[in-house]
């Protein structure tokens, strides 16, 4: 079954870096940003997800590449040059995790999640995998950016434990922007929070207190839910009540597959269930775009104990 947009009737391969560009359009962008570097006076060496100058600085391109997306490309040399601007300050200036005093770093901390792939040099940050694919890191929330905190600076303000346990606290805080419950084809339906901020899709962390908290939902333990996290914007979940969780998962495996392929910030395609210790991955998506559903030996227990309740 088919389930990605086409963008155009021959669509080109997402590049495996800068995901929400084809393989063309990140070369484009990547040729523009080195001469961006080059009219302010760096020589750079460019690499698939960041550049390095001659001094060692390495400037990411995921930010801006995401923004740029979102424009024609008429104006990705302007883009290019202010973000480039607002990084160098950056550098010059001090570093944020110097500057601010526990206090500040406790209310601008969040955790946050983060498509694996899209981390260059993960290991240099604390982190845990939140599912197949996806991992929880911790943020520090800037007025023009956010800040992952390294080993180095989560040593500093208590350590991850404790930063996480700050950072859930701060999502925990946030206001919820647009709820909506989507009907599946076939039958039940399926929960989406929406909303601008960074951190919505984060917010996956609270489940299952966010279904509680905002739809009622209670939980069978011996059940679990159904949860994706399609981009940064937009978290997707399911209770398992009934035997509408079979028409829910393939509502939500086609929202999240279209959630993930027209977003630049895409987090993860998938539909995962919590089997009660972790979140085992439910779809598949294969080389021509297609969808697959695979059933574990223990979510089929569930479907069929589902099945014998009827």
């Amino acid at each position: 079954m088919g389930i990605f947009r086409k963008k155009s009737p021959e669509p080109e391969t997402p590049d495996s870096h800068l995901t929400f560009f084809t393989v063309s359009g990140a070369n484009y962008f990547r040729t523009i940003t080195r001469e961006v570097f080059a009219e302010m006076g760096l020589e750079v060496h460019v690499q698939p997800g960041h550049a390095v100058d001659d001094s060692g600085r390495e400037f990411g391109f995921w930010n801006v590449a995401t923004a740029c997306a979102d424009q024609p490309q008429s104006v990705w040399r302007d883009l290019i040059r202010e973000h480039l601007q607002r990084v160098l300050a950056g550098f010059d200036g001090p570093d944020p995790f110097d500057i601010l005093d526990p206090a500040d770093v406790a209310r601008q901390t969040f955790a946050r999640l983060y498509d694996e792939a899209s981390v260059p040099g993960i290991d240099g940050y604390p982190h845990r995998e939140f599912a197949p694919g996806i991992v929880e890191m911790i943020a520090l929330d800037l007025p023009d950016t956010v800040s992952v905190f390294s080993h180095n600076n989560a040593d500093k303000f208590g350590g991850f434990g404790a930063l996480r346990t700050q950072g859930i606290a701060n999502l925990r805080g946030l206001e919820v922007e647009k709820l909506e419950t989507l009907p599946a084809p076939g039958g039940g339906s399926f929960t989406a929070l929406l909303g601008e901020s960074v951190y919505t899709a984060s917010r996956a962390l609270l489940l299952p207190d966010l279904a509680s908290d905002l739809m009622g939902k209670r939980v069978r333990e011996e059940f679990g839910w159904l949860m994706s996290v399609p981009n940064r914007n937009q978290v997707v979940w399911h209770i398992i009540e009934d035997a509408t969780v079979i028409p829910a998962v393939n509502g939500m495996a086609r929202f999240a597959a279209m959630g993930y392929s027209d977003s630049p910030t895409p987090v993860s395609p998938h539909v995962f269930w919590w089997n009660g210790t972790s979140y085992e991955q439910l779809t598949e998506v294969s080389d021509d775009g297609g969808l697959a559903i695979r059933v574990s030996p223990a979510f089929q227990a569930v479907l069929e104990s589902i099945t014998a309740d009827r």
